[in-house]
């Protein structure tokens, strides 16, 4: 009968450990994607703000219209200044749950190879004890058979 791993209970911690930090790295994807989105989004209403005042320019609109419309860009530059911030503060945070998982799946992956050379150890021990076993059992039927027929 194959003895268990010995280090199973470690191997089930670092599992649960890689389990975690992928869990991790999801999250931090998610809250990157997330940041990129509204980046884009406040890309996307800085290029209709634009155009619009493009068209105000050309409809004659007044000065102080104009300015105010100035304004609300500034606005939104500032927002997306301050998006791409939060953007590189995700990326970072990724790249580090990135890391972390990479070093907790490499440590998981060395156990799973400490237990598979285990397991086959084990079945090779099994295996030259049951062939023992055949031996015997071989050796006194061969024993037996001239007592059987006479």
């Amino acid at each position: 009968m194959a003895r268990p791993f010995p280090l199973e209970s470690v191997r089930q911690i670092l599992h649960r450990k890689a389990e975690d930090a992928a869990a991790e790295l999801r999250g931090h994807g998610e809250r990157l994607r997330a940041a990129e989105a509204k980046q884009a989004e406040l890309e996307r209403y800085l290029g209709e703000y634009r155009a619009q005042q493009q068209e105000m320019l050309r409809s004659g609109a007044t000065a102080a219209r104009l300015r105010g419309f100035d304004e609300f860009l500034l606005r939104i530059k500032t927002a997306i200044d301050a998006q791409r911030v939060e953007v590189e503060r995700h990326r970072a945070l990724w790249e580090s749950a990135r890391v972390h998982w990479a070093e907790q799946s490499r440590r998981e992956q060395a156990f799973e190879v400490l237990a598979a050379q285990h397991a086959a150890r084990e079945a090779r021990r099994d295996l030259r004890a049951e062939q023992k076993l055949l031996d015997e059992f071989s050796a006194r039927t061969r024993g037996r058979a001239p007592d059987a027929g006479a």
